[in-house]
Parts: C-alpha cells; structure tokens; sequence
C-alpha cells in the first residue's frame, strides 16, 4: 500500500529540471519565439516595390536574378511528395515549402505558385510560368501526375531523377576542376614570373656582365615571352577578346553549332563520356515521361528539348517523325549507331515489345550512369599523373631558365 501511494506521489510530482533558474526560462522563450527562416510573401505579379525604399529594390534586384539550383528543386519536390502523399493539400503544402526554403528567389516563387493555385490554376500551369526555372519535362511530369491523379508519386520520381542529375553534375565538374584550377594556376604563376621576377633577374645579370649572346636557349625563350608580355599585353587581351567573339558568332549559328557539337563528340576519351552522357538524358527522360502518361511524341519533344547537343536534338526531331508515321523509336535509332550505340537500340526494341519501354529505359540509364562514374574515375586517375608530369616539367623548365644564368654568372664572378 505504501509503495503504491510512494509511486502515485512520484509520478504526480511536477518534473523539475536541475540548475533550471529564471534565466534558463528566458533563453527557451527566445528559443520559442525566434524563427530559423524569415519568411518572404513577395507574390509575383502582385507584389510592387515602386514606392519602396533603395535598399528595398537592390534586394529584390539581386533576389530576382539569382538562381534555382537542381539540388533546391530536387528537395522541393521530395518534400511536395511526401506531405500531398500524406494527405495534406498541394496549396498548404506549397505554402509550407515556401516559408522553409533557404533559397529567397524559390520562396518568391512557391509563393506566387501558391497564390496562383489558389486562384484556380494548376500546379503545372503554374510553374509554367517560370520557363527559365521549371523545364519543361517538370512540368509535363507534374501535369502528368496531376491529370492521372499520381501526383506523390509523379513528383518522387522526379525528385529522384533531379538527384541524379545533379550527383551527375557535380561529378562532372568535380573532374573538370582539377585540370583547369591547375592550367590557370600555371599561368598566373608564369605570367608573375615574367613581369616580376624576370626583369630583376636580368637587372641583376646585367650587372654582372653577361650578355644576353649568352644566355641559355631557355632563358632566351622567356626573355622574348617577358618582352611580348608586357610590351604588347593590350595586343594579346584585344586577339582574346576578338577569338572568344568570333567563335560565339561561329558556334551562334546553324552552320558552327552543328559542327561544334560533332567535334565535341568526336574528342577522343572526352566524345565518348558525351555521348554516355547524352544517351543517358534521353532514355531516362523519355522513360520517365512515358510512365508519367504522356503520349511517347510528347515524350520525345520534352526530351530533345532538354538536350543541348544540336545533333540529338535533330536526331530526336527524327524519331519524333518516325513515330508519328507509325515506326517504333528502336527503328529510327538504328541508323545513328553513332549516337545510340546498337546494344541501346535493341533493348529500346524490347521495351517496346514487351510494352515495357519506361521500366527498360530505366535499366539502360542506370547502365549508363555506372559507365559514366567509372568514366570519370578513368579519366581522373588518367589526368592526375599527366598533370604532374606537366607541372613537373613546367617546373624544371622554369628553373632552368632561370638558374643557369645565375651559375654562369657566379662562375664569372669566382674566376
């Protein structure tokens, strides 16, 4: 009896935190009342700022002109899933994503998304008025999911695409980086020797009484490359500036964005991880869009739309006529095993066979994902010695150039 009262009187005693004190209650009403976010109700189309201040403008300024990455987005959409899968409207559900974005630009946007479906539109028409935000394989997934009534599991998939994409992406960058930050670094170190060092250097052998008859052959080459650097400096920047105009002209137009795009293609070690790359983006989107309900010519001008390659996008034109006169996509690949390898073509063929072409498609991109991360992991470890070779060699060539002078003057000097 007495131990049932004792545990009674326990479990009835009010919890009390040691060392809790007036000052402890202080910090967890700061804690309460404090938000993580600042939210931002800018609605676009409705919001005007004319009669606000400087500072007011600049800030919707640079916020209306920064970007929406695929990392930002791919979240946003998981997170759309998960709550309209959990039954809570698209509309709330929009509005709660708008005011926990850390992006400003996307919360503009998931405001003006809002407030639009708010007003009888729907969700795909409403991204559809940010073309240089939502692409438009997005829209027509979500349209998709919308009309079909799968809307969570339309946007789980696309969350999971846009994740590999951007995994993808900064793959590629990851083994671009290196080999340019190396390049660059170079330069700047060879043109800092050429404008500081040099110039002290033949002071100084000057001084000592060698001429330049007898400097070395290197040392020579960097004289000549110090003169025409700082001499004609303006001439070099004006011929870059030139170069990098005609050749955006060039590759502006039909005729040198066609043959740019082929050349890229044709690059040895480089042309192939393209066109892994390349492939990938068509058979996953199209696979994507298919199983999303849309009709497969849809599916094949979203996703030519999406590549940037001028000679996929002509290729896609091509299947896109040759399905409408009733071939299969497998059919129209076969003559381009250039583009679309002939293994990729006959298991399109199955898919589309076995009316499986979505789940088929879906093989081929993780195929090709594989052999694109075990491209990279080639090319990285091939890069990596070559870099150290040339820098290696960059190195004994720069000090050559300049040492040698230095021992033929300290042997003038000691004799």
């Amino acid at each position: 009896m007495e131990n049932n009262v004792k545990n009674q009187s326990v479990h009835d005693t009010e919890f009390i935190v040691p060392g809790a004190s007036d000052s402890g209650y202080e910090v967890l009403n700061k804690v309460k009342n404090s938000k993580e976010i600042v939210t931002d109700s800018v609605v676009y189309g409705v919001y005007n700022n004319e009669n606000a201040s400087l500072s007011v403008k600049l800030n919707d300024f640079f916020i209306d002109r920064s970007s929406v990455g695929l990392k930002d987005k791919s979240y946003f959409f998981h997170m759309l899933a998960v709550m309209v899968d959990a039954g809570i409207p698209v509309i709330s559900a929009v509005k709660s994503l708008a005011a926990r974005t850390e992006n400003p630009r996307l919360g503009r946007i998931l405001n003006t998304l809002a407030y639009s479906c708010e007003h009888g539109s729907t969700l795909a028409d409403a991204m559809s008025r940010f073309e240089t935000i939502f692409e438009e394989s997005e829209i027509g997934i979500v349209r998709a999911g919308e009309e079909t009534g799968k809307l969570n599991t339309m946007l789980f998939k696309l969350s999971a695409q846009l994740d590999k994409n951007h995994d993808l992406s900064l793959k590629l960058w990851g083994a671009a980086v290196y080999p340019i930050a190396v390049l660059c670094v170079l330069v700047f170190v060879a043109i800092g020797m050429l404008v500081f060092v040099f110039p002290s250097l033949m002071g100084l052998l000057t001084q000592g009484g060698v001429t330049e008859v007898n400097l070395p052959v290197a040392t020579k080459i960097l004289l000549d490359l110090q003169r025409i650097v700082t001499g004609y400096w303006w001439a070099i920047l004006a011929g870059i500036v030139v170069i990098y105009g005609i050749f955006n002209v060039y590759v502006g137009s039909d005729y040198g964005a066609y043959r740019w795009d082929y050349f890229k293609l044709k690059l040895p070690i480089v042309g192939g991880l393209l066109r892994k790359l390349y492939v990938l983006q068509f058979v996953s989107l199209v696979g994507l869009l298919i199983e999303a309900g849309l009709p497969v010519i849809r599916a094949i001008a979203i996703t030519g739309g999406s590549i940037s390659n001028k000679l996929y996008k002509l290729k896609t034109q091509e299947v896109m006529s040759a399905v409408r006169d009733g071939r299969k996509i497998s059919e129209s690949l076969m003559d381009s095993e250039f583009l679309f390898p002939a293994e990729v073509v006959q298991m399109l063929n199955v898919g589309e066979a076995s009316a499986s072409l979505g789940k088929i498609s879906e093989k081929i991109a993780d195929q090709y994902q594989r052999e694109i991360d075990n491209g990279l992991k080639k090319i990285s470890s091939v890069f990596e010695p070559v870099m150290i070779l040339f820098v290696g060699l960059f190195v004994a060539l720069l000090a050559l150039a300049i040492m040698a002078p230095i021992f033929n003057l300290s042997n003038v000097v000691g004799s």
